[in-house]
């Protein structure tokens, strides 16, 4: 089945829309579902919204998502990854930093992706083999092939804390080498902003798939490398995934992180 791009990024526009509305009313109620990790009306309305539109358009392709209304395992030879709002952090902060992130996922490969930024009017999209845009332009990694100077993100370990201080040993020779590291807090968005070339490389560890399926093909659909601490494709189901701008930045980070897992 041919799933049209067009179709996904109008999905994600409409979820986009319900987080506009709820940048002004307010996030309507607030829950936390382990330490620092929350939940909210806001995430709960626009995964029922993608849910609803992909259900009834592609009924025979199910879907796991991050607040759990899908009906995925993830270990269906295709299916959704949603993640209905990237970032709820930040938003119930007020961080004007999340997006609505929808892959799709064949044997378990992300093939096609979309990420909407409704703060920055921002939309990320890709199908594997067929390059990536942003709000219909294509899209490039920056090219940068060794971490000496790179502008780099990040995201710091705050549900996994036993991993913290193996984390901290990756940091610190990183941070070392780098010409500077952000922890943005939507690893969605740092995997986009990567295959835009406003940053050189990413890692994170402990994520989960819908944080990396949409991203993950975007990066790569613009150049860039996307894969997990050994150099394979284990990332989504791992959880940790390194990126980079070039092959050779992806090898330099991931042999800093590597000790760290």
């Amino acid at each position: 089945m041919i799933i049209p791009i067009r179709t996904l990024e109008a999905i994600a526009l409409q979820a986009g829309q319900i987080v506009k509305e709820a940048r002004k009313s307010g996030p309507g109620w607030v829950s936390e579902k382990a330490r620092n990790d929350f939940v909210t009306q806001t995430d709960k309305a626009c995964e029922a919204l993608i849910k609803e539109e992909l259900g009834h358009l592609f009924p025979a392709i199910p879907m796991l998502a991050e607040e759990g209304s899908g009906n995925a395992t993830g270990k269906e030879p295709v299916f959704f990854c949603v993640d209905p709002l990237d970032g709820t952090n930040n938003f119930v902060h007020g961080v004007p930093l999340f997006c609505v992130s929808i892959g799709l996922v064949e044997n378990g490969r992300p093939t096609r992706g979309v990420v909407f930024d409704p703060v920055h009017d921002e939309l990320y999209s890709a199908i594997e083999g067929h390059g990536a845009t942003m709000n219909g332009h294509p899209i490039a990694a920056s090219g940068r092939k060794h971490l000496d100077g790179a502008f780099v993100a990040t995201g710091f370990p705050f549900v996994q804390m036993t991993r913290l201080d193996l984390y901290m040993a990756g940091f610190r020779r990183i941070v070392s080498i780098t010409g500077g590291i952000r922890r943005c807090g939507s690893a969605a968005l740092d995997l986009c902003w990567t295959a835009s070339g406003r940053f050189d490389g990413f890692w994170e560890l402990g994520l989960k798939p819908w944080d990396m399926a949409a991203g993950s093909v975007i990066l790569r659909e613009a150049g860039g490398a996307a894969g997990d601490l050994e150099g394979g494709d284990g990332f989504l189901f791992g959880g940790d995934i390194v990126a980079g701008a070039t092959n050779e930045l992806y090898d330099e980070l991931r042999q800093l992180v590597r000790p760290a897992k």
